[in-house]
């Protein structure tokens, strides 16, 4: 599945995507929604075994929410149940000549996973960055992560 290969459809107040092929929506967090994300972040962080600073975890998302430049951060939903979440950063690199975007945290619960929904995240983060004339998308994991390795 790549960027353009996938049917989207923007809510109207353009904060939601429908992704068609995989049956899953994307949400684009408000401030109702950041205990929500903290509570993901740490199923996230406690299955990676990395400590988990929830304070410091608040500030960092209230940063990117008031800040839409830094980073946009996403609910990923499965039918009404919450499958998981997922940022994208925007970043600068001479490497890249310029602007690049970093799929920072991409968490999906287990039974929601090895069910396209990550590669759906990818083709989307990748339509998002080409939209923002944005070249470059990275996404970095760990060796163990098989899976994530594929997308």
């Amino acid at each position: 599945m790549t960027a353009g290969h996938y049917s989207q459809t923007e809510s109207r107040d353009g904060n939601s995507f429908r992704i068609a092929i995989v049956n899953a929506l994307f949400q684009l967090i408000s401030d109702q929604e950041l205990s929500t994300l903290l509570e993901l972040m740490q199923e996230f962080y406690g299955q990676q075994q990395m400590r988990f600073d929830e304070a410091a975890a608040s500030r960092a998302v209230t940063s990117a929410l008031y800040d839409p430049a830094l980073a946009q951060i996403y609910l990923i939903f499965r039918g009404p149940e919450l499958a998981g979440y997922f940022t994208l950063t925007f970043c600068f690199s001479l490497e890249f000549h310029g602007r690049f975007g970093l799929l920072d945290e991409l968490y999906l619960r287990e039974p929601y996973r090895r069910q396209k929904l990550g590669k759906a995240v990818v083709a989307f983060a990748e339509d998002l960055c080409r939209k923002a004339g944005i070249e470059a998308l990275r996404l970095e994991v760990g060796r163990e992560n098989q899976p994530a390795q594929t997308l």
